[in-house]
C-alpha cells in the first residue's frame, strides 16, 4: 500500500474517534449522518488536492476501514442486526466519497 493510502485510514480513524460518540443511537438516518461526517471529509480533501491525490487509495481506505469496523464489531460481539443496513452503509461510504470529491474539485477550480 502506498502512503497515501495509511493516510486516509490515519484521517478516517480520527474522524471516527472525534464523531463515534455523536452518534450512538440507530437508525437509518443515524447511519447516513455518521458516514457523512466520516467519508464526506475524506473526499473533499482528496477532491481540492486531486490530481496529486490518489483517488483509487481513497476508495480502498474508505472500504477497507468499513470492512474492518464491522469486523472489529462482530469480534467484540455486536451483532449486526440488518444485512440491508449494511447495504446502505457500503452505498452511502462511496455515494458520500464521490460527493466530497465533486465538491472538492468544484472549490479547487473556483479559487484559481
Amino acid at each position: 500500500m502506498n502512503l497515501a493510502y495509511w493516510r486516509y485510514l490515519l484521517i478516517l480513524s480520527l474522524l471516527f474517534i472525534i464523531w463515534g460518540e455523536f452518534f450512538v443511537s440507530g437508525g437509518v438516518l443515524n447511519q447516513l449522518a455518521f458516514n457523512f461526517a466520516i467519508f464526506y471529509p475524506l473526499g473533499f480533501l482528496v477532491g481540492y488536492r486531486y490530481p496529486r491525490e490518489n483517488i483509487r487509495s481513497a476508495y480502498i481506505a474508505a472500504f477497507s476501514f468499513n470492512i474492518l469496523s464491522y469486523l472489529i464489531a462482530s469480534i467484540s460481539g455486536i451483532p449486526i442486526e440488518s444485512w440491508t443496513m449494511v447495504v446502505v452503509d457500503f452505498v452511502s461510504v462511496g455515494f458520500f466519497l464521490k460527493a466530497g470529491m465533486i465538491i472538492g474539485q468544484r472549490a479547487r477550480s473556483k479559487e484559481v
